[in-house]
């Protein structure tokens, strides 16, 4: 039986394919967008002239002629909308306001004297009215707000189901906030939040499978499968930090990858390395690695090499197109990761897949915009590809 799509329906399919397939190729011409969707040439050139005239799509240079006109390409405007993208942490609340491109455009923090859901959403109505004062600006541009946190996260509700770290259970954080900020509010768990940031414009863009891997204040990945971030039956898939190395029955709970591998884990273990070499300076790990102490670079040599090791089982069991490797802990540099790297190649069946790093490390904010930006874009298109 065919199904009937109404009028409206159809008119927004066609947007989110042809704004998807902008994000995706980058400028197009009239008659490619109509090639490439699949559109009629008439239809293509109503649906740009609406999207340029709301402000969405801009004309840019001409393409090269295949013969009469040049061609003038169209390209989406991303400086017409914004987003705000917030961070929740233990003491505060980092907030950035971003362009539809994720670059940042402002940002600000927010103190938190708790971490109650009530403190929170009161605390993101300060950084929106900060980020943007004027309330007209505010309601005119504004997109929406993405609010990323430890925690899992039922993202269909926005409902944070367990946040250990805050001692969390079912809270309806996104909408304390929509109630406080008067826009749509999205919430998810912080790696997938920087997931969907690569997907949108970095390392995952034209990729339709990914694994990224996060080195922070916690271990943590996230999983792409055909454009889509996978979240689990129990909105768990990725949870890494939890999983425990040994057969013991009952192991350390200092074995597990989080209080192993964590940036602050890795900090603990130079202070005590230095507080059992004779002579040995307390300068910062990051400072030694970077002189070249032989110390430093051994240690991070050697959790690289554990951190390459166990990422090859994961890359082993999802075969991704691409890894993504990103955190705090990046800030350590080639002595941490290089040995990643070589571990990967080493221990890897066959060939394994490109490894790229993000040594910016600007990943919360911009990836907790993106989950504004990203209904925006609505992956559920037509074409049912990110």
């Amino acid at each position: 039986m065919a199904l009937k799509v109404d009028q409206g329906t159809a008119k927004a399919l066609n947007r989110r394919l042809a704004l998807n397939l902008l994000r995706r190729e980058g400028g197009l011409s009239r008659g490619e967008l109509a090639a490439r969707t699949g559109l009629s040439n008439a239809a293509i050139t109503g649906l740009v002239s609406e999207l340029i005239e709301e402000g969405f799509l801009k004309e840019g240079k001409s393409a090269q002629s295949t013969g009469g006109r040049k061609p003038v390409l169209v390209e989406l405007d991303y400086a017409a909308r914004y987003s705000i993208g917030l961070k929740l942490m233990s003491d505060r609340l980092e907030a950035v306001l971003t362009d539809l491109s994720t670059e940042p455009l402002a940002a600000t923090v927010i103190a938190l004297s708790n971490v109650e859901p009530e403190t929170v959403a009161e605390a993101s109505k300060q950084a929106v009215q900060q980020l943007i004062p004027d309330s007209d600006l505010r309601s005119e541009k504004l997109i929406g707000v993405g609010l990323a946190m430890p925690g899992l996260i039922d993202v269909e509700h926005g409902v944070c189901r367990v946040s250990h770290r805050f001692g969390w259970h079912n809270v309806p954080i996104a909408s304390l906030l929509a109630e406080q900020v008067h826009v749509p509010v999205w919430v998810d768990n912080d790696v997938n939040a920087f997931a969907i940031a690569q997907q949108l414009f970095g390392a995952a863009r034209r990729r339709s499978s990914a694994l990224v891997l996060i080195i922070g204040t916690g271990v943590g990945s996230a999983l792409i499968f055909h454009g889509q971030i996978h979240r689990g039956a129990r909105f768990a898939a990725g949870e890494i930090g939890f999983a425990v190395d040994g057969g013991g029955v009952k192991p350390d709970a200092f074995s597990n990858w989080g209080h192993r591998f964590a940036e602050p884990a890795i900090e603990r273990q130079w202070v005590e390395l230095c507080a059992t070499s004779a002579g040995q300076k307390p300068v910062k790990l990051q400072e030694a690695a970077e002189s070249g102490d032989p110390q430093a670079v051994e240690l991070l040599g050697s959790i690289g090499r554990d951190i390459g090791i166990r990422l090859v089982g994961m890359i082993d069991l999802v075969d991704p197109e691409v890894v993504i490797v990103g955190g705090e802990a990046i800030r350590f540099g080639k002595a941490l990761i290089d040995p990643m790297i070589e571990a990967v190649k080493q221990y890897s069946f066959e060939e394994p897949p490109p490894i790229e790093i993000d040594w910016e490390n600007n990943i919360w904010s911009r990836g907790a915009s993106a989950l504004a930006i990203q209904k925006f874009f609505d992956f559920e298109s037509a074409d049912g590809v990110a």
